[in-house]
């Protein structure tokens, strides 16, 4: 995916969820007959709005990544949102008994900034281990959304409160998607592209779409025929690099990077002496029987399918 695609779906992908948060608080506010005049429902949204902006940029993340959804991501998406969000929620009500007589507007505007910003920290952490930078993005993008979104709620809201709020919160949810697909799209660490394959079913799935895996520095990724959903459980990894070729072992090789560098080797599923005869895996015509580095435009035999490396780093 492109660049500039990647951005538009992050960014709508958060605001959607910024809607979708607006939507299931409101309901459960009414639902409750919570008054509005507490802080309770600004923790509400907050809370809301952490765990379904969480949720639908790490699923997304691991979809552009090529990586089929997992539990672990869901897990992540629920204490990450959850987390900040309840964080964000202590911020408002100490907010409210501070500030909020003195001065009302002010109160709106830094709740607005401070929550959006300290949910998107929360869903950035996820990528503590592996690309800081991304940690900050998604930090700034949940800051300028949250400001952006308590400016139009401060000045607009006396006249159309609902739907301030609602466009404050796309705004929150698009800020902070934008800025969790900013890091690694600026990156391009490196792609591995689906270029042909003699089997049929994986010509006829990818032949069309040229289908691409986006690789990020610090995260390894299996390649195989098996995808998570049919390993049968949860607990036993599929393929992240799923493509579908008889020739091809269910988790015939792995991905990762290692002081800047990408290196592909055979899974342990596929090695020894008899998957080395069984399992094709060639880089540059030449056979990997343990691991083998990769550098731009490498072109990668695996059973029928060649795939290829691509990356704007040089040669080391």
């Amino acid at each position: 995916m492109s660049l500039y695609k990647n951005l538009y779906f992050a960014t709508l992908v958060g605001a959607l969820a910024g809607l979708t948060a607006w939507g299931a608080s409101s309901l459960l506010l009414i639902g409750f007959g919570v008054q509005r005049r507490l802080w309770i429902p600004d923790a509400t949204m907050a809370c809301v709005l952490g765990v379904l902006l969480a949720w639908s940029i790490l699923i997304y993340a691991d979809r552009v990544a090529g990586k089929p959804m997992r539990w672990s991501s869901l897990g992540w998406a629920l204490l990450l949102g959850a987390g900040s969000a309840a964080l964000a929620a202590l911020v408002i009500r100490q907010l409210q008994v501070r500030i909020q007589v003195e001065s009302p507007a002010l109160f709106r505007l830094a709740a607005w900034t401070l929550a959006g910003s300290l949910i998107a920290m929360g869903i950035g952490l996820r990528w503590i281990k592996s690309n800081r930078a991304r940690v900050l993005h998604t930090y700034a993008g949940g800051l300028a959304g949250g400001l952006a979104g308590g400016l139009i709620f401060t000045f607009l809201g006396p006249h159309s409160p609902e739907l301030c709020q609602a466009f404050g919160l796309m705004l929150t949810g698009a800020g902070t998607g934008f800025g969790s697909a900013l890091s690694p799209a600026l990156a391009s660490d490196g792609v591995v592209q689906f270029i042909s394959s003699g089997d049929a079913q994986a010509q006829s799935k990818f032949g069309r779409t040229g289908k691409q895996w986006l690789l990020e520095f610090g995260e390894s990724y299996v390649l195989g025929s098996v995808a998570t959903s049919d390993t049968g459980s949860r607990f036993q990894q599929g393929a992240d690099i799923f493509v579908p070729d008889s020739l091809l072992s269910p988790r015939h090789a792995v991905l990762f990077s290692k002081d800047g560098r990408y290196f592909i080797a055979r899974h342990p599923d596929a090695g020894g002496p008899a998957g080395v005869a069984k399992y094709v895996l060639r880089v540059r015509g030449k056979t990997v029987t343990t691991s083998q580095e990769l550098h731009a435009s490498d072109d990668i035999l695996v059973g029928r399918t060649a795939l290829r490396f691509i990356t704007d780093k040089p040669k080391s």
